[in-house]
Order: C-alpha cells, then sequence, then structure tokens
C-alpha cells in the first residue's frame, strides 16, 4: 500500500472554512457556495484529474528507467504548492483550492512511482514486511505530525499566535518531508 498522506493536511479544511472562505461562502457564478461544499467539488476534481492521468503516469512508472527522479519531481510538486498554501490567508479561496488540487494530483501520482520502486528495493520474498513497515512507520510519524499541529491549534493563544497563524505553521511540516522521501527509498 502507499503511504498515508501527511496528517496535518487534515488540518486543511478546517482552516479552509474557518479563516479563507467568509461566513457568507463564496460566490461562483451568482450561486452562494459553502466552504464544504467547495472543499467537495476541488476533491472530487482532484479524483477525476487523478483518474484521467494515473494510466499516463502508471506507464511513465513501467517504463521510466528512473522511478526515483519522477518520485522526486512529484513529491517537488507537491511540497511546491504545500509551501504555498502557507502564504494563503482570508479570502484566497480560488489559490488555496488551485494548490491543493495539485498537492493531492501530485501526492496520488507519487504514490504511483512510490509503489512502482517498491520491488527494486526489497526482495520478492519481503515485499509484504517492507511495504507494511513503510505503511505502518508513516502512520506513527503522521500521527506525530497531527497531535503536534493539533495542540498548536488549539492551544494558539498560548503561543501568541491567532488560529490562523497557528493552523499555517502546524501545516509547514508538510511540505517539508516530501521532497526528502525519493532518498529514504
Amino acid at each position: 500500500p502507499s503511504p498515508p498522506p501527511p496528517a496535518p493536511a487534515a488540518a486543511l479544511p478546517a482552516s479552509f472554512a474557518a479563516v479563507v472562505v467568509p461566513t457568507s461562502g463564496y460566490v461562483i457564478a451568482d450561486v452562494h457556495l459553502s466552504a464544504t461544499s467547495l472543499w467537495g467539488y476541488a476533491t472530487s476534481l482532484a479524483s477525476i484529474l487523478v483518474f484521467l492521468t494515473a494510466p499516463v503516469l502508471g506507464a511513465i512508472s513501467d517504463l521510466a528507467s528512473s522511478k526515483r527522479l519522477c518520485l522526486g519531481i512529484a513529491c517537488a510538486i507537491g511540497s511546491l504548492a504545500s509551501i504555498m498554501l502557507l502564504f494563503c490567508g482570508p479570502g484566497d479561496v480560488i489559490p488555496v483550492l488551485t494548490l491543493y488540487v495539485l498537492a493531492q494530483i501530485a501526492f496520488i501520482g507519487g504514490n504511483i512511482f512510490y509503489d512502482a520502486l517498491l520491488p527494486r528495493i526489497a526482495p520478492p520474498t519481503q515485499l509484504d514486511r517492507v511495504s507494511g513497515l513503510g505503511f505502518a512507520l508513516g502512520y506513527i510519524g503522521g500521527g506525530l505530525q497531527f497531535a503536534l499541529a493539533l495542540a498548536l491549534i488549539t492551544l494558539h493563544s498560548a503561543f501568541g499566535l491567532d488560529e490562523s497563524q497557528a493552523a499555517r505553521l502546524g501545516m509547514a511540516p508538510v511540505p517539508l518531508e516530501n521532497p526528502v522521501e525519493p532518498f529514504f527509498l
């Protein structure tokens, strides 16, 4: 299985609803849309784009001599999109949704290359063990990141931060882990 997404990314939908989208919603073509609706549409768009690009990325993965380079490119794109999210604030609805969709596509696309590397780093008899260990360690690391982000957001005033600053700071580790992943494979 592919590694889990970085856990602090789970704070993004809540931050999007609480900070980015106005309480009255966002208007597109004279239709007021809530933060939840916008997030759902963006997630659906990302899923459709992944559905359309996955066969091409899979073929590239099968034919590429440097799967690690392809994974590195996907990680760099996802990391850059995640870093750019840190600079978004109230009212930046379209930039946040665009960066989110790009990061989702890069993450899932990167998983295609990640999965293709597994047979190169483990003998056939150890594939399940190595895959399971990577998955478990990913969840442990993500869980720790999420706990720290949640504590930071919950106790934001104790650190002299407002909730928006705490949410962005809590998500800061997400782009830091993606660029180094290809070097551990």
